[in-house]
Protein backbone atom coordinates (compact mmCIF):
# COMPACT_ATOMS: atom_id res chain seq x y z
CA UNK A 1 0.00 0.00 0.00
CA UNK A 2 1.43 3.24 -1.32
CA UNK A 3 1.24 6.49 1.24
CA UNK A 4 1.97 10.11 0.27
CA UNK A 5 4.38 12.10 2.41
CA UNK A 6 1.53 14.52 3.55
CA UNK A 7 -0.55 11.50 4.82
CA UNK A 8 2.43 10.50 6.55
CA UNK A 9 3.01 13.90 8.71
CA UNK A 10 -0.09 15.32 8.90
CA UNK A 11 -0.88 14.66 13.20
CA UNK A 12 2.75 14.59 13.94
CA UNK A 13 3.86 16.18 17.11
CA UNK A 14 5.07 19.61 17.01
CA UNK A 15 7.70 20.82 19.24
CA UNK A 16 9.73 23.67 20.45
CA UNK A 17 13.59 24.06 20.89
CA UNK A 18 13.32 22.80 24.30
CA UNK A 19 11.20 19.71 23.35
CA UNK A 20 8.12 21.29 24.88
CA UNK A 21 4.83 19.93 23.18
CA UNK A 22 2.82 22.85 21.10
CA UNK A 23 0.88 21.22 18.95
CA UNK A 24 -0.01 18.44 16.27
CA UNK A 25 0.54 19.31 12.54
CA UNK A 26 -3.07 19.94 10.52
CA UNK A 27 -1.89 20.79 7.44
CA UNK A 28 0.64 23.07 5.72
CA UNK A 29 0.62 25.59 2.59
CA UNK A 30 2.47 24.61 -1.14
CA UNK A 31 4.27 27.65 -3.55
CA UNK A 32 2.06 26.16 -5.99
CA UNK A 33 4.52 28.03 -8.33
CA UNK A 34 7.51 26.24 -6.92
CA UNK A 35 5.97 23.32 -5.17
CA UNK A 36 7.86 24.30 -1.83
CA UNK A 37 6.32 23.89 1.44
CA UNK A 38 5.61 27.60 2.67
CA UNK A 39 4.65 26.82 5.84
CA UNK A 40 2.86 24.46 8.09
CA UNK A 41 -0.62 25.12 10.42
CA UNK A 42 -0.32 23.53 13.61
CA UNK A 43 -3.45 22.94 16.39
CA UNK A 44 -1.91 23.83 19.58
CA UNK A 45 -2.42 22.26 22.72
CA UNK A 46 -5.71 23.89 24.83
CA UNK A 47 -3.59 25.02 27.61
CA UNK A 48 -1.50 27.00 24.92
CA UNK A 49 -2.62 30.66 23.97
CA UNK A 50 -1.81 31.02 20.39
CA UNK A 51 -1.47 34.82 21.25
CA UNK A 52 1.35 34.48 23.29
CA UNK A 53 3.50 32.87 20.39
CA UNK A 54 5.52 34.86 17.73
CA UNK A 55 3.40 33.32 14.80
CA UNK A 56 -0.55 33.97 13.61
CA UNK A 57 -3.16 31.91 13.57
CA UNK A 58 -5.68 31.26 10.58
CA UNK A 59 -9.12 29.63 10.93
CA UNK A 60 -7.88 28.79 14.42
CA UNK A 61 -4.32 26.83 13.23
CA UNK A 62 -0.80 28.38 13.93
CA UNK A 63 0.72 29.68 11.02
CA UNK A 64 5.18 28.99 11.00
CA UNK A 65 7.74 29.75 8.35
CA UNK A 66 9.07 26.37 7.41
CA UNK A 67 12.39 28.34 8.19
CA UNK A 68 11.41 27.61 11.78
CA UNK A 69 11.76 23.75 11.48
CA UNK A 70 14.94 22.03 12.22
CA UNK A 71 14.00 18.43 12.05
CA UNK A 72 10.68 16.24 10.93
CA UNK A 73 10.97 13.03 12.37
CA UNK A 74 9.04 11.42 14.57
CA UNK A 75 8.26 14.81 15.76
CA UNK A 76 8.38 18.10 13.55
CA UNK A 77 11.11 20.39 15.95
CA UNK A 78 11.14 23.28 15.65
CA UNK A 79 14.14 26.39 16.01
CA UNK A 80 12.93 28.02 18.94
Amino acid sequence: MKTTFGQEIITRQVVDAAGDLLGHLADFNIDVETGHIVNILVVTESQIDPNDLPWPTTDGLLSIPIDEIVNVGTVVELAR
